[in-house]
């Protein structure tokens, strides 16, 4: 008789999955119950079946925990991108690799923060380039730490691959690390005379030039050098108003252009940069191993993309408008300059009321020097030092109004310099069952940074500030320096209890401090703060099979105390006590059906015990010269009370930061199959669940710059020609939620989106030869970035910075 048992058998369904016999049988109920049935499913099936169709899946190995692992046999959640897989889903700058990681959220931040990446990892990160504060994410290029957010737009050149780790790193990364890693790992030199060079065209008359030679100078005496070059036109013009809109452009004096050529006054989001890199590495024997390298980069960019997406005169701007924009120029600040698309822009960077004139540029100019120095003076001990000297200048310009009248325009210079060094002891002892990490970590880094802030037609009279009046316009120029220092000592280590069963342990007491010399024009005073902490992590991993591991670990992390950088009274200059992170960590890896199948996935909980954020509300003005609230009896005629319970006569605007802790939820997957030698189907996928009681923020107590869910699924096709070429076109979807960039406001946040990446590439036989024509956002998307609303902040403008529409490119690539 037939068989009734309508029972599911996941192995046998799977089975047939990949074999391409039969549709899978009736009983799967959802991916939540399909994935924990998977991995028991296989975890008990012995011996392992053998599926001679499919493509076995590379083994990775990275270096995260400062020695060669692999990546599917490490106990974190941590995502590897090589070479390769940069090359071929277009990933050019550090911002771009988020598009890969579950729960990461990097991009280019608004135009008023200069050359700055805000990173999120798991909700927690950094957006403000302000050098009052550190950054939430880490970031190091060959084990160097990367100090300040501004400037960690990096260029990927010649990288070996990218390790982002995610969730607290408190023990072997320290600070700045709360919300994770970013290691940017680069080709060291072989001595192999081996090289590339490669040709890239594309929209906006983008030509990019990439080449690489590694080769011998003597026997045990490599080295390497990289360059790259890039240059295209924006994708925004920057248009004149009067000459396009001249019905409505009241007494606005005319650029000189022609509406011959659209009235168009130049671009917006450019690059014009260029960057080398070289590195001289020396192996006299198998036990010692020492590397100098040094680079140089050189961006003149254009200032980013930005747009007026909303213009709403409240307050004092009223006033503004009366007097300035109609009295002069016969028009008012309003929805008339806020353009029909997101890829114009009225800006104009200059003022002849004030007589100020900005470039629209993002540029910066770095340089470092870094030694590495590996010692193995025993077969089972090593030791490692580590010193680094970087430097960057920058500059930045932005016109926030982003028309024609300019009602706020700034422009900053920053000057920085730092120095590293760290000193590893790596070793193993109890027969090679305990693997070991101790070290030191110092940090010593300076920054000078100057703003000037223009508010045309703004003056004392408008708003009771006593900045001074220049001009008939509120002009505030700032000079503050910034000293930060940090110390650290650190151990961590790994114990092989059975041979499937490990333990592993870390700790990290760190010492920062930070003194700062602060003047912006009203605000003049010196401060210096310091804090010392321990870091600790506990974890156990279990190697179910040679092929699935389960983990779970508790660590912490931190971010370092900062400051209020933009106060209006010297009693708003005060330091906030840094950040703090606990995070309980689950997880499963395992590779599946003869490795043609990888699935980690990773759950989460994060106690954000401290987390900075900003609080507004107003302040009693001080009596002239002190630090005294200029106060009065309760009550008194005219009186009123400000957010801190004083009671004054005047008051002026309070900015201040808190700690309000939360708690964030999670989970991530990725995954790869290679049902064929030919098919390449791989995904991520990241959910947060963010939780409050942030009185502050009412409107939204969710992080900024974070999405609640991301995701992203590639396909690949190889076809094989007759002649030993292949043919591969290649698919990449990326999706995210909204994101907010403002917790304030409601207007500040940015929708969802989803972007389609296609690529083909031809490849000779010995992949000598490649060749590849690519198209970005192949439906031509239109998303945003961020957006800035100063609106909460009594000003008229809410701003918004496009991400690029569809853009083709044909890039060819000789190897050697």
């Amino acid at each position: 008789a037939e068989s009734t048992d309508r029972s599911f058998n996941l192995e046998e369904t799977m089975k047939n999955l990949l074999l391409n016999r039969q549709k899978p049988a009736a009983g799967i109920k959802g991916l939540p119950g399909l994935i924990p049935a998977m991995l028991l499913a296989t975890a008990v099936t012995a011996p392992a079946p053998v599926y001679a169709q499919g493509s076995a899946l590379e083994e990775v190995i990275i270096t995260a925990r400062y020695r060669e692992e692999n990546l599917q046999e490490t106990p974190l959640a941590i995502t590897a991108l090589g070479a390769e897989d940069l090359e071929v889903r277009a990933l050019n700058s550090s911002f771009e690799v988020a598009y890969n990681i579950p729960n990461a959220s990097f991009r280019r931040v608004q135009g008023a923060f200069g050359n700055s990446m805000s990173a999120y990892i798991r909700g927690i990160g950094q957006n403000d380039f302000n050098f009052a504060f550190e950054p939430g994410v880490g970031i190091y290029v060959d084990d160097v730490y990367f100090p300040t957010v501004m400037g960690s737009i990096m260029d990927l050149m010649d990288l070996e691959r990218v390790e982002v780790l995610r969730g607290p790193q408190g023990t072997l990364f320290g600070r700045g690390s709360i919300g994770g890693a970013m290691r940017l790992v680069s080709k060291r030199p072989e001595g192999d005379n081996s090289g590339s060079i490669q040709v890239t065209g594309g929209s906006y008359d983008r030509v990019d030039l990439r080449a690489s030679y590694d080769f011998a100078i003597t026997e045990g005496l490599y080295a390497r050098v990289a360059g790259v070059s890039k240059h295209r036109e924006g994708y925004q013009n920057r248009v004149d108003f009067a000459c396009k809109h001249p019905s409505v452009a009241g007494n606005i004096p005319q650029r000189s252009v022609s509406r011959l050529n659209d009235c168009i006054l130049g671009t917006n989001g450019g690059e014009d940069v260029q960057g080398m890199r070289g590195a001289l590495r020396w192996v006299p024997n198998e036990d010692i191993d020492i590397t100098v390298t040094g680079d140089y980069t050189d961006d003149n960019s254009e200032a980013p993309a930005n747009t007026l997406l909303g213009a709403n005169v409240i307050g004092p701007y009223n006033v503004y408008n009366n007097n300035i924009a109609n009295g002069i120029y016969g028009v008012r600040f309003d929805s008339r300059f806020v353009p029909k698309s997101p890829f114009i822009s009225y800006a104009t960077f200059d003022d002849p009321l004030v007589g100020l004139n900005f470039t629209p540029e993002s540029t910066m100019e770095s340089w470092g020097l870094a030694g590495n120095i590996k010692w193995d003076f025993s077969e089972t001990m090593g030791v490692e030092a580590i010193f680094s000297q970087r430097e960057f200048s920058s500059r930045f310009a932005n016109d926030h109004d982003v028309s024609p009248l300019n009602i706020q325009m700034v422009d900053g210079v920053t000057l920085m310099d730092a120095f590293t060094a760290e000193f590893r002891l790596n070793g193993t002892t109890y027969n090679d069952r305990l693997e070991y990490t101790l070290g030191y970590f110092h940090f010593d880094g300076h920054v000078d940074s100057a703003q000037t802030v223009s508010f045309p037609g703004l003056t004392n009279a408008i708003i009771p500030v006593p900045y001074p009046t220049v001009h008939d316009g509120i002009l505030v120029k700032s000079l503050n320096i910034w000293d930060t220092g940090s110390d650290a000592f650190f151990g961590h280590g790994v114990f092989d209890i059975t041979e499937q069963l490990a333990f592993t342990a870390g700790f990290r007491w760190s010492e920062d401090s930070k003194a700062a010399d602060f003047d912006n024009t009203i605000v003049r005073a010196s401060r210096d703060t310091s804090e010392d902490r321990w870091d600790y992590k506990f974890g156990l991993d279990y190697q179910l099979t040679d092929d699935i591991m389960f983990y779970a670990s508790t660590a912490t992390g931190y971010r370092p105390q900062a400051f209020n950088p933009r106060p209006f009274q010297v009693t708003q200059f005060l330091p906030v006590e840094g950040e703090e992170a606990e995070s309980y960590d689950f997880g499963v890896k395992g590779d599946f059906f003869d490795n043609q199948v990888r699935l980690n996935v990773a759950g989460f909980y994060i106690d954000y015990s401290q987390r900075i954020v900003a609080a507004g509300g107003t302040e009693c003005t001080l009596i002239a010269g002190t630090s005294t609230y200029n106060t009065v009896p309760v009550g008194t005629p005219g009186s009123v009370t400000d957010s801190l319970g004083n009671t004054c006569m005047t008051t002026t605007s309070l900015t201040r930061y808190i700690n309000e802790p939360g708690e964030i939820l999670g989970v991530e997957m990725e995954g790869q199959w290679n049902p064929t030698e030919a098919l390449t189907l791989s995904g991520i996928f990241g959910l947060i669940d963010w939780s409050s009681e942030d009185v502050i923020n009412p409107i939204s107590n969710a992080p900024v710059y974070v999405p609640e869910l991301n995701w992203s699924a590639s396909v690949a096709y190889e076809f094989g020609m007759a002649n030993g070429s292949t043919v591969t076109p290649r698919f990449d979807i990326i999706g995210q939620t909204d994101i907010c960039t403002n917790s304030n406001t409601a207007t500040s946040c940015s929708d969802g989106y989803e972007l389609l990446n296609m690529r083909v590439e031809w490849a000779s036989p010995d992949r000598d030869w490649t060749a590849a024509v690519g198209v970005t956002n192949l439906t031509d998307e239109t998303y945003f970035l961020n957006k800035f609303d100063l609106q909460a902040f009594g000003q008229p403008t809410l701003e918004g910075q496009p991400g690029h529409p569809q853009e083709w490119y044909l890039t060819v690539r000789r190897n050697f």
